[in-house]
C-alpha cells in the first residue's frame, strides 16, 4: 500500500505541480521533438524513485519514467485539440501502469485482483455500480423528455435565444445527482439542502427586459426549477433504492 500511495504522489506532483506551462505547450507543438518533452520524464523519473525510497533499484521508476513517456507520446500524436476524452484516457493509463508496478513491487497482483473482484460480487457494490449509472444519462434523458414541451415554449417567445452554454445543464444535472446520491447513501441528508440553496443562486434577470422579454425569463426559471426538481428527485429515489441493498 505504501509503495502505491507513493506512486500516485508521485505522479499527481510530476504531471500537475512539476511541469510549467511552458512546458505543456512546447510539447504539444513539438511532440517528443521537444527538450521539454524529456525535461517532464526526467522529473517523472526523479521524483518518483525519490519518494518510492528504493534506493537501491531504480528500475521501478525507469520503468513507469518509460511507460510515462510512451502515453504523452500517443496522446501528443492524436490528441490535436487537448480534449477531456484523451485527458481522461491518459491519465487512466498512468494509473494502470502505476498499479502494475506497485503490485509487482508488492508481490499483490493477483490478490489485489481477486479482492477487487470479490468486493465488486455482492448485492451492494454491484447494487451502488448500478445507480450511479442510473444518475448519469438515463435521467438526463428522462429530465429531457418530461421537459421538452417547455424548452419547445421558451424557443416560440425567443427563438434561437442561445442563452446557454452548450450541454452546461447536462453536466450540471449530472454533478448534482452525483452529489445526492452520494448524500443519501452516506445519510448526509441535510447536505441536500445546502445543495438545494446554492442552486438557488441561478438567475436569468441578469438581462435587460430590451433584449429578453420578461415573459422568457420567468418561464426559463421556472422551466430551470421543474427540471432540477426532477433530477433531484430520480437521484433521491436511486439512492433510497440502492441503499436496500446494503
Amino acid at each position: 500500500m505504501i509503495e502505491l500511495l507513493a506512486l500516485l504522489a508521485a505522479h499527481i506532483l510530476a504531471d500537475f505541480y512539476w511541469q510549467p506551462t511552458k512546458w505543456v505547450h512546447g510539447k504539444q507543438k513539438k511532440s517528443h521533438r521537444s527538450k521539454y518533452f524529456y525535461y517532464h520524464i526526467a522529473v517523472v523519473f526523479i521524483s518518483t524513485y525519490v519518494l518510492l525510497g528504493h534506493w537501491k533499484n531504480p528500475f521501478p521508476a525507469l520503468i513507469l519514467a518509460a511507460i510515462h513517456a510512451a502515453i504523452d507520446i500517443t496522446k501528443l500524436r492524436f490528441d490535436k485539440k487537448n480534449t477531456t476524452t484523451w485527458f481522461i484516457a491518459d491519465q487512466a493509463l498512468h494509473l494502470l501502469s502505476i498499479l502494475v508496478v506497485a503490485g509487482v513491487l508488492t508481490g499483490q497482483t493477483l490478490a489485489g485482483i481477486q479482492i477487487i473482484a470479490d468486493w465488486y460480487h455482492t448485492p451492494k457494490a454491484m447494487a451502488t455500480t448500478i445507480g450511479l449509472l442510473l444518475c448519469l444519462n438515463p435521467v438526463s434523458f428522462l429530465v429531457g423528455m418530461m421537459t421538452r414541451p417547455w424548452r419547445k415554449e421558451l424557443d416560440r417567445l425567443v427563438p434561437h435565444a442561445d442563452d446557454n452554454l452548450a450541454s452546461a445543464g447536462k453536466w450540471i444535472g449530472i454533478s448534482e445527482r452525483l452529489l445526492i446520491f452520494l448524500f443519501v447513501i452516506l445519510n448526509q441528508f441535510s447536505a441536500i439542502g445546502f445543495l438545494i440553496a446554492a442552486k438557488s443562486l441561478l438567475r436569468y434577470n441578469d438581462k435587460s427586459s430590451t433584449e429578453i422579454p420578461t415573459a422568457y425569463i420567468t418561464k426559463k426559471s421556472e422551466y430551470v426549477l421543474v427540471g432540477t426538481l426532477i433530477s433531484y428527485t430520480c437521484a433521491i429515489v436511486i439512492a433510497l433504492l440502492t441503499k436496500i441493498f446494503q
